[in-house]
């Protein structure tokens, strides 16, 4: 096996994105899908988060895996501004479980950013030190472990998926 790193990077978004209350954000959920198939494929875990227009995001796995992912991250047309802000050797996997988390809690990333100094969600900025704390602090508030099941995963993504379809059909 290879060794086993974390990839932490943020980029800003490259298309206009929907009020948070409105459910996922479409284009997000469609990255969120095709991101869950490859990852699990190439079994990668890692977490998302999108806010104001950024994303922030840390992919765990093996090097070489993580590195093809990455490249294909950097060359997608829906990011623009894609910053590598940890690179790090890790024992263990906090996200192990999900072959990608999403973070939808808005309320919760306000007080970690403001706790930080930080008046809005402004990944590009944060320092290594940063980028790892929030890394911690998903794990931490969302009760990420090594135990949880992918059927818990699946049913998270189903009314994730439910809520965004609902709320495009009403727009038509």
């Amino acid at each position: 096996m290879n060794q086993l790193i974390r990839l932490i990077y943020a980029s800003k978004a490259n298309f206009a994105s929907r009020p948070p209350e409105n459910g996922v954000e479409p284009t997000v959920a469609r990255i969120l899908m095709q991101s869950r198939q490859n990852n699990t494929r190439s079994d990668i875990g890692g977490v998302l988060y999108f806010g104001d227009g950024h994303f922030f995001q840390a992919l765990e796995g093996d090097r070489d895996g993580i590195n093809a992912t990455y490249r294909k991250i950097q060359r997608d047309p829906r990011h623009t501004d894609v910053t590598m802000l940890s690179l790090k050797s890790i024992q263990q996997r906090v996200f192990g479980g999900w072959s990608m988390k999403y973070v939808p809690a808005e309320q919760e990333v306000r007080g970690f950013l403001i706790s930080r100094g930080y008046i809005r969600f402004s990944p590009l900025e944060f320092n290594e030190d940063t980028a790892n704390a929030l890394i911690q602090f998903f794990g931490q508030q969302h009760g990420v472990m090594e135990g949880e099941t992918r059927s818990a995963v699946k049913l998270l993504w189903r009314k994730l998926f439910r809520r965004n379809r609902i709320t495009e059909n009403s727009e038509h």
